[in-house]
This record gives C-alpha cells, structure tokens and sequence, in this order.
C-alpha cells in the first residue's frame, strides 16, 4: 500500500513539473512573424511552394487578420495551379484592405484569364489608384487591353499611353504591343507594324509581339517575314496559346526553319 502512495506520489509529482515547464509561444514574439513572412517570401522566389505554404501557414496562426498573408497564400496557389484556392485567398486579403494593389492585380490577372472583363478591370482599376504601386504601369498595360477586347478604342489608347509613360525601361514594350493591337484593329496597319517592331526592339524575346508582326506580315503578303516571326514566336513562347497559334501559321504557310538553335 505504501508503495502505491509512493508511485502516485511521482506521478503527481512529475504532471506538476510538465505544468511548470509550458514551452513558450514563437507567436507572442513580435517579430517571429515578420521572421517567418520574409522567409516565406524567399522560399517562393526560390521555388519551394512546399516551404513557402507551410511557413506562411504558420505566420497566419499568429496573425489571422493580416491580409499580407492571404495574398502570399494567393500568390502560392497561383503558382500551384489551384486558381480556385488562389482566388479565395485574394478576396480575404482584399476583404481586410480593400486598397491592396498587388492583391488587386493578382485578382485581376485571375479574372483576366478568365475571360471576366468588367471584373477584371475593376480590379486593375483600384491597383492603378496607388500612385506608390511599382507595378501600376502593368494595371495600366491591362485596362487598356480589356478596353481593346471591349472595343474602346479611345479609353484603350489613353490608358497604354498612360502605361507606356510609367514603364521602367524596357518594359514599356507591354504597352508598345497592345498599341500595335489597337492600331490594327482599327485598319492602321503599317502603324501597327511600327508597334510591334517597337515593341520587339525593346523586348526582344516578347512571344505575343512576334507573333502579332507575324500576322500583319501574313496580311500583306510577306511569307517569308511572316515565317521568320512565327519562328521567333515559338523559339520565345512557352507553350500556350501563342505557340500554339504561331505553329499552326507556320505549317499553314509551309514555313521551313532558318533560326539554329
């Protein structure tokens, strides 16, 4: 009997020291988030979706109103090709600050590709408002071509005007492109062709610009122009749909290749 008092004793005993000894909570020091969100960050630009989402996860346990950590969630599920997660995350960051530029266009982006023009463009609209965003210039690039797609063709020119204006060099060539777009759907073709070629000359290796010079060639008759920029096209397009058109043009016009690899 003393024996089993004895054992109950040290069993007691030790349950009170585990209550003493409670490990201590990363999150109740103020910078083991800030820590664990640039990590988080350098682990995506390095390409480690696993570490970036487990690491961000864990930032969002000390945080959960912070809209930084949606959009980083957002961001990585984008990466991850699941747009339905990435979507959802995009919308909480936004539903915490609602003047979130790079929550706003990476919403944008989502929608753009899917075909959602007037949402998209409410989202490239409130990210263009920050006069501080770096990449308002892109928001800019896109309002004008979902103004293009829906046949606005002054609002279009304003607004890539206005991208083209912002641009760091060289990325202007964005704007210079769908300016080459706009002239062509209104009949201005050789001024199409200078926008392109603009365009080219500045970004070399943009897929869509070759491709679009490629049609315009085509439109006038010059095959063997057209050939050599649907070539370029593929050389520079990872896959999609501009290789995809470009190749189809390329069998269509019974183009041979000229570019060594």
């Amino acid at each position: 009997m003393g024996r089993y008092f004895l054992i109950l004793f040290l069993v007691f005993g030790i349950v009170i020291l585990g209550c003493d000894k409670k490990e201590t909570d990363p999150c109740k020091n103020e910078e083991y988030p800030k820590v664990m969100k640039d990590k988080t960050i350098a682990d995506f630009n390095r390409g480690d979706l696993y570490t970036a989402l487990t690491d961000i996860n864990e930032v969002k346990r000390c945080s959960p109103r912070d809209p930084e950590v949606y959009y980083w969630l957002c961001r990585i599920y984008i990466a991850r090709q699941e747009k339905g997660k990435a979507k959802e995350n995009c919308e909480i960051a936004l539903k915490y600050r609602t003047d979130y530029p790079e929550a706003n266009m990476a919403l944008g982006m989502m929608l753009l590709e899917e075909g959602k023009y007037p949402e998209a463009l409410e989202s490239f609209k409130k990210a263009a408002k920050d006069d501080l965003y770096r990449e308002a210039y892109i928001a800019w690039n896109n309002i004008g071509y979902i103004y293009i797609k829906m046949d606005k063709f002054a609002e279009a020119e304003e607004e890539l005007h206005r991208s083209i204006i912002l641009s760091p060099y060289p990325y202007s060539c964005l704007a210079e492109s769908n300016l080459g777009e706009l002239r062509s759907r209104q009949k201005r073709y050789s001024e199409a062709i200078k926008g392109y070629q603009k365009a080219i000359e500045l970004c070399p290796d943009l897929a869509r610009a070759h491709r679009l010079l490629g049609l315009e060639y085509n439109r006038q008759g010059r095959i063997k122009d057209a050939c050599r920029e649907f070539e370029l096209t593929l050389k520079y397009a990872l896959g999609g749909e501009e290789a995809k058109s470009a190749g189809e043009y390329f069998k269509l016009l019974n183009c041979s290749p000229t570019l060594t690899k």
